[in-house]
């Protein structure tokens, strides 16, 4: 760095600066509850039944993962309609946090 002009060294200095700001600002992202609901915000406003939702649909509830979607209604394809929320259970994927969560969006009917 010795061969940098003044000018030079500012640039990079500043340069570093930038960058570390934006590593600590990701960081700090990624363990704020908040900035989650600003990307992904829960505008559910009622409950659906799961054995009429489409994948299109699901999709769209609440930032579920596209493969989750797919194994819920692939799950739905081969045991047929859903009985109880506690078959939610029963798809892979779906502990019991995640269950938690999803039983205040779905009813079944």
């Amino acid at each position: 760095m010795s061969d940098f002009t003044p000018e030079e060294k500012r640039v990079a200095v500043f340069l570093l600066a930038v960058a570390f700001c934006g590593l600590t600002l990701n960081i700090l992202a990624k363990f704020n509850s908040g900035v989650k609901k600003m990307i992904c915000p829960p505008m559910q406003l009622s409950r659906i039944d799961l054995n009429k939702i489409s994948l299109e649909e699901l999709i769209k509830v609440r930032c579920m993962p596209e493969n989750l979607a797919q194994g819920i209604l692939s799950y739905r394809r081969q045991h047929g309609d859903f009985r109880s929320l506690e078959q939610l259970k029963e798809v892979r994927g779906i502990g019991e946090r995640r269950y938690e969560r999803l039983k205040e969006i779905f009813f079944v009917e």
